[in-house]
């Protein structure tokens, strides 16, 4: 997490660069209907294509003077695979750019060559480490929580190393206040108590992992989507719904581990090794009696 947060450092600064060199590279403006809309040249910043361009073509200049043709032979040598579609965007972009000449340009191409390098560096520091992190999850029960839908490899491992052991537990309400997230209970006198904020006692990596995982599973799992609709239909706030969300699947994932067995979903499309599967970028998932 902690190399994923420095890439993602690096990937502003590119972007700040970018801004600087040729603003337009990385979209522009369409007026259709008396409204401005979003047009990216490349669906994908930092894919090949997108990184190849920043790499050796990163001003406008370039661009225009290889012309349509010229960027069909480079699709060609260097297997960028461009689209006419994409091919006629960037030849807009860099006919219309207002970036000054590329001589004043020539410390901040400098720089963004060199961070390009870096981020070359850390792509590869950290497939490194996910294909690491996924062939131990694989040797793992932690294996059985990428059957969740909004699940993927380093969310599952996270959240199973910080869990631990599940025999250390009687109950899952041991797990949330682990997590610090179980709500503060105030009482005066006799009176019925209220819920307060979360107590924010406990494993603090454990407590953010659970707000992620709480927040993926609002967006992404179609079985737990009815839990969100129904808190957030009562007024609560979006943060205080994740941290909700994401005890419930401490919950979920303390019965998966103890009793050793898959996410069931209630969807009929739902199939544990597909689910697996397409999370998986290095391995192939064991099959469902090995689970």
């Amino acid at each position: 997490r902690s190399e994923i947060r420095k890439r993602s450092t690096l990937r502003i600064e590119i972007r700040t660069l970018m801004d600087m060199i040729w603003r337009e590279f990385q979209c522009y403006a369409k007026h259709q209907d008396g409204r401005a809309h979003k047009v990216k040249v490349f669906s994908n910043f930092w894919g090949k294509t997108s990184l190849f361009f920043m790499e050796h073509f990163p001003h406008p200049s370039a661009v225009r003077n290889l012309g349509e043709l010229g960027l069909r032979k480079l699709s060609i040598q260097h297997n960028l695979k461009l689209r006419t579609s994409t091919i006629h965007k960037l030849l807009y972009v860099a006919e219309q750019s207002l970036a000054p000449d590329e001589q004043k340009l020539k410390p901040e191409l400098l720089l963004l060559r060199m961070k390009l390098q870096d981020l070359r560096a850390f792509d590869s520091k950290v497939d490194t480490l996910d294909h690491e992190i996924e062939s131990l999850l694989l040797q793992t029960d932690g294996r059985l929580l990428l059957t969740v839908p909004g699940v993927g490899v380093s969310t599952a491992a996270e959240l199973y190393a910080e869990i631990g052991d599940v025999t250390h537990y009687t109950h899952a309400g041991q797990l949330v206040k682990k997590a610090g997230t179980n709500p503060i209970v105030k009482q005066t006198g006799g009176g019925a108590g209220s819920y307060g904020k979360i107590s924010k006692q406990g494993n603090h990596h454990l407590r953010y992992v659970t707000y992620l995982v709480g927040r993926n599973l609002c967006l992404h799992n179609h079985d737990l989507k009815p839990f969100y609709e129904r808190l957030k239909s009562r007024g609560k706030h979006q943060r205080s719904i994740f941290v909700a969300m994401g005890n419930k699947m401490l919950k979920i994932a303390f019965a998966m581990l103890r009793d050793r067995l898959p996410f069931t979903s209630s969807k009929p499309a739902h199939y544990v090794a597909v689910e697996v599967n397409k999370k998986l970028r290095f391995n192939c998932f064991l099959p469902l009696r090995a689970v």
